[in-house]
């Protein structure tokens, strides 16, 4: 009776530094979460959201190697781990390896195959290497997913404009800007697409707007940008 008594006493503590890390992690304390884990995994080496979780906090503070040895090793211990792999993809990507992240995206994907979020980041890795119809594809399936998804419009459309299929891409655009207005890239996109055409007075129209938005959220890079297409 002692040992369940240990054994539930110390799974409570893991879990409490777990969530104790999680809290941190959403506070924006990264170093003082890993802290957390550390705690976590001492208890418990073998606990995979300990691992998943630490190496969240590392990809955060931009540690992506660090990161990816958590990964791993949450993968090692739950090889059915779908966001493990998705995490790994993304520190993957980050590190300037998007062809090494499509893997890790295709397990996670393999495991959910309703995960949107793997399926849009691999049509971005996708693109990044120039696979344009590969990534339309996996956008397409993001969008029949998620319909509302702003961010798949806009990326499918650059995808789009990407194999010189401007009138498509501009539908695209439209549709990301009618599911969200206050969104900047497609204007900025769409005016790109315009320019392409032929369609210069439209284009300044959605170059203006895209300013407008930037110089709103006071983003100096996007601003001199946009302005260089102006």
């Amino acid at each position: 009776m002692k040992k369940d008594n240990s054994a539930k006493k110390a799974a409570k503590s893991v879990q409490n530094y777990i969530e104790k890390g999680k809290k941190l992690c959403d506070q924006e304390d990264y170093g003082t979460a890993i802290s957390a884990f550390d705690a976590a995994i001492r208890l418990d080496p073998n606990n995979r959201d300990a691992h998943n979780n630490r190496g969240n906090a590392k990809y955060l503070l931009k540690q992506y190697f660090e990161a990816i040895a958590d990964y791993d090793e949450a993968i090692r211990l739950d090889p059915n781990c779908s966001f493990a792999y998705y995490n790994r993809g993304l520190a993957k990507y980050n590190l300037g390896h998007p062809k090494d992240a499509i893997p890790d995206f295709d397990a996670a994907i393999r495991l959910d195959p309703e995960f949107v979020i793997a399926y849009r980041n691999r049509a971005v890795a996708k693109s990044t290497i120039g696979q344009y119809f590969e990534s339309i594809s996996d956008l397409d399936v993001v969008i029949r997913l998620d319909p509302e998804n702003d961010i798949a419009y806009n990326d499918r459309g650059s995808a789009k404009a990407n194999l010189g299929h401007h009138d498509s891409a501009i539908s695209d655009y439209d549709a990301a800007i009618f599911i969200n207005p206050g969104y900047l890239f497609p204007y900025f996109n769409r005016g790109i697409s315009k320019k392409e055409l032929g369609r210069d007075a439209e284009a300044e129209q959605d170059f203006q707007k895209a300013l407008s938005l930037a110089q709103e959220a006071g983003d100096a890079e996007l601003i001199t940008t946009i302005k260089k297409h102006i």
